[in-house]
């Protein structure tokens, strides 16, 4: 009387084509996602893929390399003291954000300049530059720079840290970036 293994043995003898066929399509196959899956790690690495994880489909922001973009903002500087009118004028400023480094830097009143880079925090939409400071301006003790740009809304702000949860700000309006990119 013959096992069950020996049957089945019997039709793989007899069928050894179909056998070897079957195991390389599987091969095939798990070759063929392994390359796809491939291809899309390396289009995320290097900056030209974003999966857009945690964002709804018109917020597919960028995640590496550099995001350079111009502001147009009014600025509203002191004189000589906060208690005068503040001086207003326009100007367009060029903002850099390196994701790689997790800096940026922008141009404008108290710059935070591409020498000395504030530190990126990104919060969702917004990109937040940040530099301690300690120095004197208009009678107060300055604590930090800071400027923020909305990637939702485009709008750009910057201001000055002067401590108790006081600020001054500076500059705001709106950035678009060169090449017209999302941001």
């Amino acid at each position: 009387m013959n096992s069950p293994q020996t049957d089945h043995s019997r039709d793989n003898k007899a069928h050894p084509d179909k056998t070897h066929a079957a195991a390389n399509k599987v091969r095939l196959v798990l070759l063929s996602l392994l390359g796809v899956a491939s291809v899309v790690v390396i289009a995320y690495a290097m900056g030209l893929l974003t999966l857009g994880f945690g964002h709804t489909e018109g917020q597919k922001y960028q995640t590496r390399g550099k995001l350079e973009a111009i502001c147009d903002v009014v600025v509203q500087r002191p004189l000589d003291g906060l208690d005068q009118p503040f001086e207003t004028s326009k100007l367009s400023l060029p903002v850099v954000i390196d994701f790689d480094e997790m800096t940026g830097a922008y141009a404008g009143e108290y710059a935070i300049s591409l020498n000395r880079k504030g530190t990126l925090h990104v919060n969702g939409d917004k990109l937040e530059i940040v530099r301690q400071a300690m120095f004197k301006r208009y009678g107060l003790s300055i604590q930090g720079e800071y400027a923020e740009l909305d990637r939702k809304t485009h709008e750009f702000r910057q201001w000055l840290d002067l401590g108790n949860e006081k600020h001054l700000y500076l500059m705001n309006g709106k950035c678009h970036r060169k090449d017209n990119a999302p941001f």
